[in-house]
């Protein structure tokens, strides 16, 4: 939960709701919506089901469990989580929630575990992006490339693909200028983080079966 809305009446009411301190919470638009007003880019945050049902597709995978495929999170106080190949997130989405909040407070999940399913790999995403050569960044103002073009690209040059996990809005500068490459799908029409996922991946295993 940001500090400055930590106090808001609005989160200690959901708060004492779920029997947490609000620095125990995960910021939820649903039910945050009011204390938001005052947040730098409200409009790209608190929608932590994004995350969640983006990484239910991921993980749905048979090349995930194999480890073809590598899921990395990155957030926006700038630490990049590895989800390991290991995983399975709570397909439950107030269970998730206290998993995704206990991870921002504990830097991995389990916290007490010798071999964590979750855990912080990268402080800063430059750290990131320089130990893997680069960044395919999905974005409206790329190149515009079919799913199934993406996904060869980032085998070619065997970089990862960035996809933005956020509601509205768009990366940040400092983001865009980390992207060897920018590239965008079906005409750069609006997509739903979810829908651009499954329409890789549904590419990535055909490549690869």
């Amino acid at each position: 939960m940001p500090r400055e809305v930590a106090s808001h009446p609005q989160i200690v009411r959901s708060a004492r709701r779920y029997g947490l301190s609000p620095a125990e919470m995960l910021l939820d638009k649903s039910i945050h919506y009011d204390a938001m007003r005052r947040l730098e880019e409200r409009w790209k945050r608190g929608r932590p089901d994004i995350v969640h049902t983006t990484v239910l597709f991921i993980e749905d995978s048979p090349l995930f469990g194999k480890g073809m495929i590598e899921l990395y999170i990155h957030v926006r106080d700038g630490r990049v989580f590895r989800v390991s190949g290991e995983a399975r997130l709570p397909k439950n989405y107030e269970r998730f929630k206290g998993l995704m909040a206990q991870l921002l407070k504990k830097g991995k999940v389990p916290p007490d575990a010798e071999k964590a399913l979750v855990y912080e790999a990268y402080d800063t995403l430059e750290k990131f992006v320089e130990d893997h050569g680069g960044l395919v960044l999905l974005s409206e103002e790329g190149r515009g490339l079919s799913p199934l073009s993406a996904v060869a690209l980032s085998i070619a040059t065997c970089l990862p693909l960035g996809v933005g996990a956020f509601p509205a809005g768009d990366f940040r500068p400092k983001t865009k200028a980390l992207a060897k490459y920018k590239v965008s799908l079906l005409g750069g029409k609006k997509l739903m983080t979810w829908g651009v996922v499954a329409r890789l991946i549904y590419e990535y295993e055909k490549l690869n079966t």
